[in-house]
């Protein structure tokens, strides 16, 4: 009987060495191309080396397969005869490590890559890769890996050692926890010595369906995801991943009845961002291209012109977003001051003007964007929140929508419908960047470094002829003078304007597909996540330049068709400008002096109507106040960007953001 108990586990031990074997053999055969791999890999400070499945089924059809359906299996013994090979090609490498070298499986998965909603009862123990939004994000804890213990009575050197491994460590049959030796082989009491036991980090957070992938009236599914070591704190919420990892069951400690229904986890094994999947790299083309449309001296109304295609006119709106896209350069002083380069932008206007739609293209088009209503949102969930956790009891901080837009874009629509108290929580956000919450004995600071395009109605949902601008807008001067730019987008009556519209709506809907039935470049920003990493994944094996000028676009009869840009080129244009940082020239510095009186006159309330006898018909204007010169410094920094000026901005630039500036609150451009 011994035999026979004893024959599974030889048999097993076998099976092992036999996968040791057969990976130390796959890894000698390319030994060039991993030890590249390797060093690159260590040189990054990263430990988890990539490894295609499709090199595996090169070295053995159907191994890929093998390994997606029982990974633990062949994990584990592929991760030691890596470590035999590093140390055989580098031993000074295996000493420097810091922490166990992994096998980050990368490749097509098949029906393993799902969403939250394909994870279930028959995906368990296999390799999956698992795409979705991070939602919850549990605090970072050591989780002890291996106790060290030392006599209790008397200090004499002896250590003994416990290894302690849980369900993320991939053994079959592994128990969390694990007991700690009492005594000794002779009897001497031991005591763990914690200073000297090696832990790792360890983290829990939750991934659930995307909106726009579940399915139609169904509440989004989610997923538990639990990583350790280098991949702990690498996602946070808000964050779009796609998480690969083997989704085991975490059966607990057996009593003498069970209900069957144990608790899964993703036990990841590598953590992406989407959006880093899906960002198109540059090639040399590409940057020779940019150059080129920034030396053409039409460039800021072409890429205008390109910003949200599908909707008609608003020239002046769009030129004003485009900027807010690139942004200024933000500035921190040796004093502690922080002087913001984001930019604000706020639509005012009639109903059915296209606002809702030129924020939902900036969503789609910025690499970080979070979209809000005011009506949906409260102050505490566009800043920070306390919430006390339901099993500690102890009070947790959960970022808003600003903070989590930190460096990118947040979208607030209908925002005139907010609440005047939940408006307020934003003020400090707006100006100064940052949230500072003092709640439940905790007072934390969280950076909310975003621009804020919001899009409002007037007062009473339509412009009121009899009213002057600051009356129909209704919003107090403390929350206008943060923004940069204040449109007024209105609904004017003329036959030649409406013509147009009908024209160019009715042209777009008769052709919506190409011939390949490809969705064309702005439809295909509507386009979900999963089918934009398809189509990216193309261009990224192609390492073809993007495609500059559409096609061909709808046109109004009688027009010639002007050019546009593509989506992605524009994408592209807009990434590239972003990254340089022009410093204002003495030329600008005067410009931004005198335009900055001039307007400071101009708007001083009815200056410009001096010659009106009568002075109730002297009509109030926005504030102007000195966030409105830094605003022109922002803007007129934006368009030397958007002309790739790295060293100066020009006198040119402050005339063109000052027109801007203008133009938007209805004023007469000189």
């Amino acid at each position: 009987m011994a035999g026979m108990d004893a024959d599974p586990g030889m048999r097993q031990k076998e099976e092992y060495e036999h996968k040791v074997r057969m990976f130390s053999e796959f890894l000698h055969n390319n030994r060039d191309e991993w030890e590249k791999r390797i060093d690159r890999e260590m040189a990054n400070d990263r430990f988890r080396i990539p490894l295609e499945l499709s090199e595996l089924a090169k070295a053995e059809p159907g191994l890929e397969s093998k390994l997606l359906q029982d990974p633990v299996k062949y994990l584990l013994p592929f991760e030691e005869a890596l470590l035999n090979f590093l140390g055989e090609t580098d031993d000074k490498a295996v000493k420097k490590l810091k922490q166990p070298l992994k096998l980050d499986v990368t490749g097509s998965f098949g029906r393993n890559h799902v969403t939250p909603r394909g994870v279930n009862a028959s995906t368990i123990g296999k390799l999956m890769c698992v795409e979705g939004i991070v939602t919850k994000c549990g605090v970072v804890t050591p989780s002890l890996v291996q106790s060290m213990h030392v006599h209790k009575e008397e200090d004499d050197g002896h250590i003994t050692t416990r290894d302690h491994r849980d369900g993320t460590s991939l053994i079959s049959g592994a128990s969390g926890g694990g007991g700690f030796p009492a005594a000794d082989g002779e009897g001497k009491a031991l005591m763990m010595d914690v200073s000297l036991s090696v832990y790792k980090d360890s983290q829990t957070f939750t991934v659930q369906e995307a909106p726009d992938n579940a399915p139609p009236g169904q509440i989004p599914r989610f997923v538990k995801v639990v990583c350790d070591g280098d991949l702990a704190d690498k996602a946070k919420p808000g964050d779009r991943v796609q998480v690969i990892g083997v989704y085991r069951s975490f059966p607990p400690p057996m009593g003498e009845f069970t209900n069957g229904v144990f608790p899964t986890k993703l036990v990841a094994t590598s953590i992406k961002a989407i959006k880093d999947l899906v960002e198109p790299s540059f090639v040399t083309a590409d940057v020779i291209n940019i150059r080129k449309i920034a030396a053409r001296e039409d460039t800021f109304k072409l890429l205008a012109r390109s910003f949200s295609p599908a909707i008609c006119g608003h020239e002046k709106v769009k030129e004003g977003m485009l900027l807010m896209m690139i942004g200024g350069t933000e500035k921190n002083l040796a004093n502690g001051t922080h002087l913001r380069g984001d930019i604000n932008v706020l639509l005012v206007g009639d109903p059915s003007c296209g606002k809702s739609q030129m924020l939902r293209f900036v969503m789609n088009t910025a690499p970080l964007a979070i979209s809000t209503t005011g009506r949906g949102s409260s102050g505490v969930g566009l800043t920070a929140a306390m919430i006390r956790d339901p099993a500690s009891r102890e009070f947790q901080l959960e970022a808003g929508a600003m903070v989590l837009a930190d460096r990118g874009v947040i979208c607030i629509d209908e925002f005139d419908k907010m609440g005047q108290g939940d408006r307020v929580s934003i003020h400090e956000a707006m100006e100064q960047q940052c949230v500072t919450i003092a709640k439940a004995g905790m007072h934390v600071t969280l950076n909310a470094r975003c621009s804020v395009l919001a899009a409002a109605n007037p007062i009473y949902g339509n412009f009121d002829p009899s009213l002057d601008l600051a009356k129909n807008i209704g919003l107090p001067d403390s929350l206008l003078s943060r923004f940069d730019l204040v449109y007024v987008v209105r609904d004017l009556t003329t036959e030649e304007i409406d013509r147009k519209i009908a024209t160019q709506v009715l042209r777009q809907c008769s052709t919506r597909q190409t011939d390949g039935g490809r969705l064309r470049g702005v439809e295909e920003i509507h386009s979900s996540i999963l089918e934009r990493r398809q189509v990216a994944d193309k261009d990224l094996d192609s390492q073809e330049p993007t495609k500059i000028f559409e096609d061909s676009m709808p046109t109004v009869e009688g027009e010639s068709a002007q050019q546009q840009v593509t989506v992605d080129f524009l994408r592209k244009y807009i990434r590239f400008a972003k990254r340089l940082k022009p410093v204002l020239s003495p030329e600008a510095q005067a410009a931004v002096a005198d335009k900055y009186v001039d307007m400071r006159m101009r708007f001083q309330s009815g200056f410009a109507d001096q010659n009106v006898q009568d002075a109730e018909n002297r009509k109030p204007r926005l504030a102007v106040t000195t966030r409105t010169l830094e605003a022109l410094i922002r803007l007129a920094t934006a368009h030397a960007k958007l002309k790739l000026r790295k060293d100066f901005v020009l006198e040119e630039d402050v005339l063109e953001a000052y027109r801007l500036m203008l133009a938007a609150r209805e004023e007469e451009v000189p």
